[in-house]
């Protein structure tokens, strides 16, 4: 069964403008993947990457902050392929309680924003900025 450990509740500190410091280790066991994520104290976060607009519908501060938290792991990390870490993300709303309607919203968000970045990324990479 896919849980937290020791549990979904997050400790940070406040560092600049939407971003935060945790105080405490968050885990995550992706039961999906058999698979462990380990977020260290001192990592930073903005807790739900998502883009402007959806956040009007989608609270980043709500239940989804310690599977956010992980998902920013995972794609900071590249521990995993970024579908891959979309998919522990919508695995790990689930364990949060996020209802299945803003779960899929989430994932669908992060899905859509992270081609968008990485393509983005990949021209700026080409063009040499």
């Amino acid at each position: 069964m896919a849980r937290f450990a020791p549990d979904a509740n997050i400790h940070t500190v406040t560092g600049k403008a939407n971003s935060f410091v945790l105080t405490q280790q968050v885990s995550f066991y992706s039961s999906k993947y058999d698979y462990w994520t380990h977020v260290p104290i001192g990592f930073s976060t903005d807790f739900a990457s998502l883009p402007k607009f959806s956040r009007v519908f989608i609270n980043r501060n709500g239940k989804s902050r310690a599977a956010a938290v992980i998902h920013d792991r995972l794609c900071v990390t590249k521990e995993v392929s970024r579908k891959r870490a979309d998919q522990i993300f919508l695995e790990a709303l689930g364990v949060c309680g996020v209802s299945w309607p803003v779960r899929w919203a989430m994932y669908s968000a992060v899905r859509a924003y992270g081609r968008v970045l990485t393509t983005t990324r990949a021209i700026r990479k080409r063009l040499g900025k």
